[in-house]
């Protein structure tokens, strides 16, 4: 599903397909150690990780063309936010380039709020991407 979304929306994320497709299996399996993934029907992607204490970050988000605009993203960052905060996490941050209105406003739609610093994308130094962060609930034990 990873390189269906490299091929689908190349510039949605800060890899390229050149760079996964060779990948074996034991690299996909590092890859995907230490993250949760969620994956949606219709089509949809996204992991999430403990940053550090308190600070998860969303990442990976992908839904497929056929199924945007039907609150499949909206239910992918659900689960990361609801995941992290059975980890511990009283944070979310996801990262997502600027020129990228779409993932904006769902960033926007789910209660994250773009930071002010910007950082220049290493691999198009003509992008630039920011942090986006939602504060989450706490549980009571």
């Amino acid at each position: 599903m990873r390189l269906r979304a490299l091929r689908a929306d190349p510039d949605a994320f800060g890899s390229t397909l050149e760079r996964e497709l060779p990948l074996d299996d034991a690299a996909w399996r590092e890859r995907v150690t230490g993250s949760a993934w969620f994956l949606a029907h219709p089509l949809g992607l996204v992991a999430g990780a403990v940053e550090e204490p308190g600070r998860a970050v969303l990442s990976s988000l992908w839904v497929s063309p056929a199924a945007r605009g039907h609150g499949v993203g909206r239910r992918l960052v659900s689960a990361v936010a609801d995941w992290a905060v059975t980890e511990g996490a009283s944070e979310l941050l996801a990262r997502v380039f600027d020129d990228n209105a779409t993932a904006a406003a769902l960033w926007t739609s789910c209660g994250l709020v773009a930071g002010e610093e910007t950082v220049v994308s290493r691999r198009d130094p003509t992008r630039t991407w920011r942090t986006w962060s939602r504060q989450l609930p706490r549980v009571s034990a």
